[in-house]
C-alpha cells in the first residue's frame, strides 16, 4: 500500500519527457538494492543525506531535481529498502500510462516467428507489447506477458493431437 502511494505520487510530479528517463533511474537502483551492502551505505549514520542522495543520483546516472527529491523523501522516511518495490510498481504503471508491455517467449523460435506473435498480441490487447526471447529446449512455446496476465502455451503434442482427431473426425 505504501508502496503503491510513493510510485503514485513520483509519477504524478514528472512531466510526460520526464516520466521514462526516472523510470529509467528507479530500475538503476533497483537493481544495485539487491545487494546487501547497497542497504548498509544508505542507512550509514556516516552518511549525511545530501552525500546519500549524490551516490544515489550517481547509480541512477540522473540529476533531474525532482527525482532527487523524490529520494530525499524516501530516505527521510527511511523507506531505503523499498526500492525494488517501487521499482516494480512504477513498471507497471508506467507500462499502462505508455500502453507498452513487455514479455517472455519460452522454446523454439525464429526471429520471424517472435515478430508475428508481438503483432497478434499486439493487435488483439490494442497495445504494444515486446517480447524478448528465452531459449529453452521444450516441447512447445509459452508466452508471458505478466502485467496482462497473459500466458500461452502451445505443446507439440497437444498440436498434433488435435491435429489426428481432425483427421479421424474427417474420416
Amino acid at each position: 500500500m505504501i508502496v503503491e502511494k510513493y510510485a503514485k505520487a513520483f509519477l504524478a510530479s514528472l512531466s510526460e519527457e520526464e516520466i521514462a528517463p526516472a523510470y529509467e533511474a528507479i530500475a538503476r537502483i533497483a537493481l544495485v538494492a539487491k545487494d546487501p551492502k547497497f542497504i548498509l551505505i544508505v542507512k550509514s549514520p556516516l552518511l549525511s543525506m545530501d552525500d546519500k542522495i549524490k551516490k544515489l543520483a550517481e547509480i541512477a546516472e540522473y540529476n533531474n531535481p525532482k527525482f532527487l527529491n523524490f529520494l530525499r523523501i524516501i530516505l527521510e522516511n527511511k523507506r531505503e529498502d523499498l526500492f525494488k518495490e517501487i521499482h516494480t510498481s512504477l513498471y507497471e504503471k508506467v507500462s499502462r500510462h505508455f500502453n507498452t508491455y513487455a514479455g517472455v517467449v519460452e522454446g523454439k523460435v525464429s526471429e520471424e516467428t517472435l515478430k508475428e506473435i508481438e503483432n497478434k498480441l499486439s493487435q488483439k490487447f490494442n497495445a504494444t507489447i515486446k517480447l524478448k526471447l528465452n531459449e529453452k529446449d521444450i516441447n512447445g512455446i509459452k508466452v508471458f506477458v505478466d502485467i496482462l496476465n497473459v500466458e500461452v502455451a502451445l505443446s507439440e503434442d497437444k498440436i498434433k493431437s488435435d491435429l489426428i482427431n481432425s483427421i479421424l473426425k474427417a474420416i
